[in-house]
């Protein structure tokens, strides 16, 4: 009797801060599977390359927030900030897939996302200087008024 073996589908990237489905619910699945693939005559996601671009983005915005600001790192965020934060990470993953096909910025979706991505980058430099973010903090904060 011959075995049958359904083959295992690969399993989906997943980042400290987002994962596989958040980029591609920013920039599409199938934009997702077609720049994360260096070979173009195959037609599924490159699961390790998606990986390696949430990689990437987690370890830019633990760098951003590293030795500047109150906040812990690893980022810890909370509450709302959970959100913004997989924003960021999408955003930066995406377009690190994007731009490592080769950068085609003279096109319109190319300036999307390199835009979009510097615009990221500029919001965490905000958030960052500002002590904005709702994030665990490197040093207790007062919860009561502090005379000096």
């Amino acid at each position: 009797m011959p075995v049958i073996a359904t083959p295992i589908a690969a399993s989906a990237a997943v980042g400290r801060y987002a994962q596989q489905s958040d980029i591609e619910s920013q920039f599409g699945v199938a934009n997702v599977q077609q720049w994360s693939q260096l070979d173009s005559s195959q037609t599924v996601a490159d699961v390790t390359r998606i990986q390696t671009a949430l990689n990437f983005a987690d370890a830019e915005i633990i760098s951003t927030f590293a030795r500047f600001g109150n906040y812990a790192t690893p980022l810890a965020p909370l509450a709302e900030a959970v959100d913004l934060v997989t924003y960021w990470d999408a955003v930066l993953a995406g377009a690190w897939l994007y731009q490592s096909r080769g950068l085609r910025d003279d096109d319109a979706a190319g300036n999307h996302i390199s835009q979009l991505a510097a615009t990221v980058r500029l919001q965490m430099r905000t958030y960052r200087a500002a002590d904005k973010l709702n994030a665990a903090r490197r040093w207790p904060v007062a919860t009561a008024p502090v005379a000096v």
